[in-house]
């Protein structure tokens, strides 16, 4: 079993970071064509407009951390706070990381890393419905179907700023994690 642990990223990281998204051979399974030719693979230009100067502070509601194994490094994976929701994506950089555990223990470290102050009540993650192995990872960490009769969520969850023109979202209460 893996044990990774999550390393603030800084700016000096930006490049590598979008590499791992953009230039990789897992990109295909994440963006661009053929399997995903409504989320073009992002330009680096858009890369730093979406992951701007914020999210390489080691403070805020916009946070991007580096995924470790040993020395390792193995992908990213951010949060945005808003509403009381925090939107988490990630990606691990090269397939032969791919079913390890890395995504969905990530994912667990991540969240015990959201501020607890009351600021966040909700997890959501918004893959592409065809990102089956995505999925799989946001379920094993706990993740569900968003599910209008059991979940309330702020009607931009569902409609903007949506990747894919099959996005899933998935929720989880956040952790209390004074009982943990």
């Amino acid at each position: 079993m893996t044990n990774p642990r999550l390393q603030q990223a800084t700016i000096n990281d930006r490049d590598k970071i979008y590499r791992w998204l953009a230039c990789s051979d897992a990109t295909p399974e994440m963006l661009g064509p053929p399997k995903f030719p409504d989320a073009p693979v992002p330009t680096y230009e858009e890369f730093c407009d979406d992951y701007s100067e914020d999210a390489f502070q080691d403070h805020g509601n916009f946070r991007l951390f580096l995924i470790i194994d040993e020395q390792k490094e193995l992908g990213a994976i951010s949060y945005f706070i808003r509403d009381h929701i925090a939107e988490l994506d990630l990606w691990i950089a090269k397939k032969e990381n791919w079913n390890k555990g890395y995504g969905s223990q990530a994912l667990k470290l991540a969240i015990d890393l959201l501020p607890d102050d009351g600021s966040v009540d909700m997890l959501i993650i918004r893959p592409s419905a065809r990102n089956t192995r995505a999925v799989a990872a946001y379920q094993k960490a706990g993740f569900e179907f968003y599910e209008p009769v059991r979940h309330t969520l702020p009607q931009w969850c569902l409609t903007e700023d949506l990747d894919y023109r099959d996005t899933v979202v998935l929720v989880q209460p956040k952790p209390d994690q004074t009982s943990a």
